[in-house]
Parts: structure tokens; C-alpha cells; sequence
């Protein structure tokens, strides 16, 4: 009696432990949509770690029109961007967004679809987020909001 005893709670405390070490990182598409609701919260501090900032500096900023910028002025110019009156903050707190699916590209790598909706002419823009993971948590490396 005493050996189905022990097995069974052994078993048991396998599983307990098995649930409770198995909490795993948000998904690419959840860190998209905590990282959406910050921004709408105007919550900068909080945005920071949801974004590689340096890569999405670069690729938001791409091209011939910001070639004079330095990769600290296209920084500055993105987490400007973030806050009160910058242009991410009010085209997203304008707009109904809609996160969608998610897409890996690898174990480490995916894409994210997200919609903003013109609340006054119902006119919808699609782009995609690229996620990264690092360490522990799905990073954001690439966004086309304009």
C-alpha cells in the first residue's frame, strides 16, 4: 500500500513541478499587442524593452530621405516618435488596430500582420512587425507604420 503511495505522489509532484517551471514567454503576436497597448497608454519606459531600437531605427528610416541622418538622430527621431504628439503615437491612438496572425520564420525569427483602421474613413492600412527572439522574450526589430 505504501509503494502506490509514493508513486502517486511522486507522480503528482512531477506534474505540479512540470506546470509550474513550463510558464513560457509570451508569443510574438501577444509581446505585439502588449507592445501597441503601451504606446496608446503613452507608456515609453514600458515600450523600451519590446523593441531593438537601433534596428528598427535603421529599417523604419531607410532610404535616400534620411541618409544625412546619424543612426543616434534616427533613434531619437523614433522614440520621439512614441511619445505625446510623434507620429506613431497618434496615428496608432487614432486608429483601430487590429493584431492578426503570427508567422515564424524560424525558431527565433517571425512576423506579425497588424492593420490600422482609419476610424474616420474606415480606410485600412496593412504592415507587418518583425520579431526576434532574445533571451527570453520576442523583440521587435522591424515595423513600416509610414
Amino acid at each position: 500500500m505504501k509503494r502506490p503511495l509514493c508513486f502517486a505522489l511522486l507522480l503528482f509532484s512531477c506534474c505540479w513541478l512540470g506546470l509550474a517551471c513550463s510558464k513560457s514567454a509570451p508569443s510574438p503576436r501577444e509581446r505585439v499587442l502588449d507592445f501597441v497597448r503601451l504606446i496608446q497608454a503613452d507608456s515609453l519606459p514600458n515600450i523600451l524593452p519590446f523593441v531593438d531600437i537601433d534596428s528598427v531605427a535603421t529599417y523604419e528610416y531607410a532610404g535616400a530621405r534620411y541618409d544625412s541622418l546619424s543612426l543616434q538622430e534616427k533613434k531619437n527621431r523614433l522614440i520621439d516618435g512614441f511619445l505625446r504628439d510623434g507620429e506613431y503615437r497618434k496615428v496608432w491612438s487614432l486608429s483601430q488596430i487590429v493584431v492578426n496572425e503570427e508567422n515564424f520564420l524560424n525558431d527565433s525569427t517571425a512576423t506579425v500582420e497588424i492593420s490600422f483602421i482609419d476610424r474616420a474613413t474606415r480606410i485600412q492600412y496593412y504592415s507587418q512587425m518583425g520579431l526576434k527572439k532574445r533571451i527570453s522574450n520576442w523583440v521587435i526589430y522591424s515595423f513600416k507604420v509610414n
